[in-house]
């Protein structure tokens, strides 16, 4: 980083110091806090431990139930006070509300939050509140694909040149339980997924370096088009300043085009006949350049770097038989990534277990490659698999549930084979998330026997 640019962040850091320890609308210090929607990957626990602590009387609703939520709730056992409303929402719980904190999955149109909104109640995310009060530099990552693992080597590659960095956003690690622990000189790294960048368009705010590793069709359940999807990723720099960085891959045509009018310093990577995964170790190792972190500690760190669970992940190698674990790939253009992935690297037949719930995507496209690369594919249930039966040509086997799909695909093996969990789908008619989804995998494959 330039001499100037230090200077710059120095500023930076110090602006937001000094500013508001509160967002203008809660400087009431709100006593009844709403928590919409306490989900399973932290969010929504972290904002309910959140306010609690500033003494605030805390409710949480959500349509799930408690036996759903159990993982969620038990990370609140310490909160006695916290009051819940399961299996259904009321009005009358937003209407009694100062503050509603909104989950990222629940859509700005929802009806409660208008409802409550045209009282004057005010809604705000754990992203809106992270971004406005946060002290310290933020290194943003978005994409379709990639964003955990970009996140997870990045934090790690600065950790040795700053006294703390905090990772957090949509990677299990709620922004409102970092926040009163980061201080000015600290970096944090976010993982922002297309809703929570929903949330900066409303503040105005971007991170100081922006990275997006991809961006391809999903979510299409929650955007009326690929066109709105996309448009939601933009906001990661939208409002950044000509000193900010953003950090794309020169071979994404898409990206160079969407992020033509930046005014930040772009910095477009060379990444031809990269894997998936050695691209988003490049984009981290950018941002880590960027950030000055030393050479020595980077060539440290990508040695013993070997991704994340459930991405292209070897589970075990049985029978002559090696079993990969992608559950996070869940739309179809991830598919077809990992299909040319391993088919390239591995040049072994290929068993594909896929399927599950659809989220508003084409699947045709999917269908066509694993008509040419796959040699057998069992399907999971769900609505997406109904969408991808429609336009497959070969034969394929059906399973109930994650431990019917593993023993038919071993069934279906030969010696020399490739077992491929790659759904391509949502998992949230037979699993918690797609982390569940991948567990269950694992276990149904270290429990398989001659």
């Amino acid at each position: 980083m330039m001499s100037n640019d230090r200077k710059y962040y120095s500023k930076a850091r110090q602006e937001n110091k000094t500013a508001s320890s509160l967002p203008a609308h809660l400087a009431g210090k709100p006593q009844r806090v709403l928590v919409f929607g306490l989900g399973l990957n932290g969010g929504g626990v972290g904002s309910a431990r959140f306010f609690s602590r500033q003494g605030a009387k805390v409710t949480v609703t959500d349509l799930k139930s408690k036996k759903a939520l159990s993982a969620s709730l038990a990370k609140l056992s310490s909160f006695p006070d916290i009051k819940y409303v399961l299996g259904k929402h009321r009005l009358a719980d937003f209407l009694a509300s100062d503050l509603i904190v909104k989950n990222p999955a629940i859509p700005w149109n929802n009806h409660f939050l208008k409802k409550a909104q045209s009282q004057g109640i005010p809604v705000v995310t754990d992203t809106i509140i992270f971004f406005n009060q946060a002290p310290a530099l933020i290194v943003g990552i978005t994409g379709t694909k990639g964003k955990s693992t970009t996140a997870t080597l990045l934090a790690k590659l600065l950790k040795k040149k700053y006294p703390r960095v905090w990772l957090a956003g949509n990677i299990g690690e709620s922004f409102l339980d970092k926040l009163p622990k980061v201080k000015p000189q600290d970096v944090v790294v976010a993982e922002l997924s297309s809703f929570q960048l929903e949330d900066l368009a409303l503040i105005k705010k971007s991170p100081q370096i922006a990275i997006i590793t991809n961006i391809f069709p999903d979510h299409l359940n929650r955007y009326a088009s690929f066109r709105e999807y996309a448009q939601a990723k933009t906001n990661i720099f939208l409002h950044q300043k000509p000193t900010d960085y953003l950090i794309i891959n020169d071979n994404d045509k898409f990206l160079v085009k969407l992020t033509k009018k930046t005014k930040a310093k772009k910095h477009l990577l060379k990444t031809t006949n990269l894997s998936p995964l050695e691209i988003n170790i490049a984009l981290a190792t950018e941002a880590a350049r960027i950030l000055e972190a030393p050479q020595k500690e980077i060539a440290r760190v990508l040695k013993n770097f070997r991704g994340l669970a459930g991405r292209q992940e070897i589970i075990r190698k049985f029978q002559n038989r090696i079993f990969i674990n992608d559950t996070t790939a869940t739309n179809p253009t991830a598919v077809l990534v990992a299909l040319q992935f391993v088919t390239r690297k591995y040049r072994q037949p290929i068993i594909l277990i896929a399927g599950g719930q659809d989220k508003n995507l084409n699947y045709e496209k999917m269908a066509q490659e694993i008509n040419k690369k796959v040699k057998r594919l069992v399907l999971l249930p769900g609505s997406a698999t109904e969408k991808l039966k429609k336009h497959l040509k070969k034969e394929f086997s059906e399973a109930e549930n994650m431990e019917e799909a593993v023993k038919k695909a071993y069934d279906l093996s030969q010696t020399g084979d490739l077992v491929l969990l790659s759904p391509g789908a949502a998992s949230f008619n037979l699993f918690e998330n797609e982390f569940d989804r991948g567990a269950q995998f694992n276990q149904y494959v270290k429990k398989l026997r001659k």
